[in-house]
């Protein structure tokens, strides 16, 4: 007899067994599923664009294949770059054969970037006048433009070189080499001169000549620059005239340092005396002048002297003072008074009258050679000057009928037409023309005819 309960029991454990081995191969089976769609790369993306894929056990590949490109541009370019986009990854799955080798990333990376080339701007005054490759090049292109302005003989000599304007150098990155010159191109065209109008002020021995050689000019421009000169005209110390000189995009200031001597102006010192006229003037001693060494800097723009700058100055040699007796008198008027003085400090040697035969028309005053001789009374000179036996002769018309002689003077002081005063100094004690050792002759003449001194001094 069949045991139905056993049976049913067996049938249960097939069926069970059979579940349980569905349920296994159904979970290998995803597993493997699962485990082939696993990631195993990276897109290599520049912003959104994908340019490669990559193993995902090689996650540095990518950044290395972004820098070699980077690099490989430079070199062909010769310039530093600065590239737009941004390197990223994002996870994959892909067959082996998808993969890229690095030298593949590399070529796709060079590709498909875009970026800004580095150059340097040479900036004046702010503003961009020169483009160039390199900072070694800016630097070289500044270093020409200040050589431009040295001239050989004096390059010992220069203590100090700059630029008058303000003159940076800037990097910058821009999209094309179009603008980029080259080192003789940067120079000319930064040395490139237009025409500016300078003022320049007239100095003690300046021709319009000197003037026009100084600045490079020709003396039709220097004209032409000022419509009121002519080539004759007289130029005056001080005054001011217009150049039309060359200015380049850059100017430069040079420092020449010279040495030179000067003299200093020797100190006068006045000494008052109240018993001469104002009019009358003595040097009691003699000064000098000194001299002093200055050492200097000669400063130039663009090659053209602008002025100088003191270092120092040394004293070589002390000036010595001129002491000056003056006088504080009033003198009498220039005009004849109506009586007569004394003309000299002397001794009555031979009168007025009969002498040795002859008649005598004036005085004999004996008093040694460069005695002052004084006008007798005001008026004007009419005779200053050599006359035959008198000697050298003053002859002074009073403007009343009279007239008074002077003769055998060694100096005039005087000149025909001058007007003197009664007392005024006009000439010196001598022995000239027919004399017979140092006096003063003196005559008074009354309407031409001459007259006894002593019936009016």
């Amino acid at each position: 007899m069949i045991n139905l309960g056993k049976v049913k029991s067996i049938d249960m454990m097939k069926y069970f067994k059979a579940f349980v081995v569905a349920i296994v191969m159904t979970t290998v089976f995803y597993s493997g599923f699962q485990l082939s769609m696993q990631d195993n790369a990276y897109y290599v993306l520049l912003d959104d664009n994908q340019v490669g894929i990559i193993n995902m056990e090689d996650e540095n590949l990518a950044n290395e294949a972004f820098e070699e490109a980077e690099s490989i541009i430079e070199e062909e370019l010769n310039h530093e770059i600065n590239i737009h986009e941004s390197l990223s990854l994002e996870p994959t799955h892909v067959s082996k054969k998808e993969m890229m080798t690095k030298e593949e990333l590399i070529s796709s990376i060079k590709d498909n970037v875009t970026y800004d080339i580095k150059v340097y701007n040479i900036k004046v005054d702010g503003e961009i006048q020169a483009v160039v490759e390199s900072m070694e090049e800016a630097e070289a292109v500044l270093e020409e433009v200040k050589n431009n302005y040295i001239e050989e003989e004096n390059k010992n000599n220069i203590e100090e070189i700059s630029f008058v304007e303000e003159v940076d150098i800037e990097s910058e990155f821009i999209d094309s080499l179009e603008d980029v010159l080259t080192k003789e191109e940067a120079v000319a065209k930064l040395t490139k001169s237009t025409n500016e109008e300078k003022k320049y002020i007239i100095k003690e021995g300046d021709t319009l000549w000197d003037v026009a050689i100084r600045y490079d000019m020709t003396v039709e421009d220097l004209l032409k620059a000022n419509p009121g000169l002519e080539e004759d005209s007289i130029i005056q110390i001080g005054q001011e005239i217009n150049l039309v000189i060359p200015k380049p995009i850059i100017s430069v200031m040079t420092k020449e340092k010279y040495t030179y001597t000067e003299p200093i102006e020797k100190p006068v010192v006045y000494k008052e005396d109240d018993s001469k006229y104002k009019t009358e003037v003595e040097i009691l001693e003699e000064g000098e002048e000194g001299e002093k060494e200055i050492t200097a800097y000669k400063i130039r723009i663009n090659g053209y002297e602008e002025g100088e700058e003191i270092i120092s100055e040394e004293v070589i040699k002390e000036p010595k003072e001129e002491v000056i007796l003056i006088g504080t008198k009033t003198p009498p008027p220039k005009s004849a008074t109506g009586s007569f003085r004394m003309p000299v400090s002397g001794t009555l040697t031979s009168g007025f009258g009969s002498r040795w035969g002859t008649f005598h028309a004036g005085i004999d005053l004996a008093a040694p050679i460069g005695t002052p001789i004084y006008a007798s009374d005001g008026g004007t000179v009419v005779k200053a000057g050599w006359s035959n036996g008198y000697g050298y002769l003053v002859i002074i018309d009073h403007g009343n009928g009279f007239q008074t002689y002077y003769a055998h003077a060694s100096e005039i002081y005087v000149s025909v037409g001058q007007k003197v005063a009664k007392g005024e100094k006009i000439a010196a004690v001598g022995s000239t023309g027919n004399s017979t050792g140092p006096h003063l002759h003196f005559e008074i003449r009354k309407n031409g005819e001459a007259q006894n001194p002593y019936n009016y001094l």
